[in-house]
């Protein structure tokens, strides 16, 4: 057991543990790795990371690949509302990135969050406990894992539960692929943050103005009152929706606009460096505790 945090991984490298290797973040506000543009095509396996603000953070590094990794107990002491904190592994612009074979659990905010990314892969991997104590308002950026402004990512083989959030939330994305995912009993764990009474539900696909998204071959259960699968309407245009065994589902929902235009505009954008959040981010996150 290594007690660190802040470790800065800057170059191509492999870090691969040892058997049974962790590395204790002590409660720190850094992640316990940050990863850095320099580190195109870096690996880190094999190892368990724990008790920090955010387990892994990487910017900037393309063909970056995370497998085998055991990441809990993270942003649960310190709760912050603000920017990407309080989440296991949090990737952006990390183009051709890889996340396989891993365990996310205890979680005070994401499990996994990826922004502003051309290409990737979350694959066999288990995500559990999120958010339970409701930390952070689900019609945020609380969930199991979610993708923001990404184009051609995929989640697959994946497992979800006791998540207090939405399980996976593809949102103002293009061309992602969800299959073989399974989420049991969404809602069965659901409490709302009491400084934002606006939060009444959540669900196990929640799929937001994501146009050319495919969604197939998944297990979601939800109980009475909370919905396994939901397409907003911008989505459900052009989604193509496989055989999947949902216990409920909604298609062409409403879709949720601080800036509809401007939003519209992001989804499309194939190129995720291209477009602009800036455009409807102010209205966006004085939503965020109303």
């Amino acid at each position: 057991t290594y007690s660190a945090s802040g470790v800065t991984i800057d170059k191509d490298i492999t870090l691969n543990g040892q058997e049974s290797t962790v590395i204790d973040g002590g409660g720190s506000w850094d992640p316990i790795l940050n990863i850095t543009q320099n580190a195109d095509g870096a690996t880190i396996q094999n190892i368990e990371l724990i008790n920090a603000n955010n387990g892994i953070n990487g910017y900037g590094a393309s063909n970056l690949t995370l497998q085998n990794l055991d990441v809990n107990n993270i942003g649960i002491s310190q709760p912050n509302k603000d920017g990407q904190n309080n989440t296991g592994i949090n990737l952006s612009t990390v183009d051709g990135f890889q996340i396989l074979n891993s365990n996310i659990s205890n979680v005070g905010r994401k499990g996994i969050g990826v922004g502003d990314t051309n290409g990737g892969t979350v694959s066999g991997v288990t995500v559990n406990g999120v958010n339970l104590a409701a930390q952070h308002p689900q019609n945020h950026d609380a969930a199991g894992v979610k993708f923001f402004n990404t184009t051609n990512v995929t989640i697959k083989d994946s497992n979800f539960s006791d998540i207090n959030a939405h399980a996976i939330w593809n949102d103002t994305t293009t061309g992602t692929t969800i299959e073989n995912n399974t989420v049991q009993d969404v809602g069965s764990d659901f409490l709302a943050p009491d400084f934002n009474t606006g939060v009444g539900s959540i669900n196990g696909i929640y799929n937001e103005k994501s146009p050319n998204s495919k969604v197939n071959n998944n297990n979601v259960t939800a109980i009475d009152g909370f919905t396994a699968f939901n397409a907003t309407e911008f989505t459900t245009q052009t989604q193509s929706l496989g055989d999947n065994n949902f216990s409920s589902q909604e298609l062409g929902t409403t879709d949720y606009y601080v800036n509809e235009e401007a939003e519209k505009l992001v989804a499309i954008t194939e190129n995720p460096a291209e477009a602009n959040f800036n455009l409807f981010a102010a209205d966006y996150n004085s939503q965020m505790s109303g």
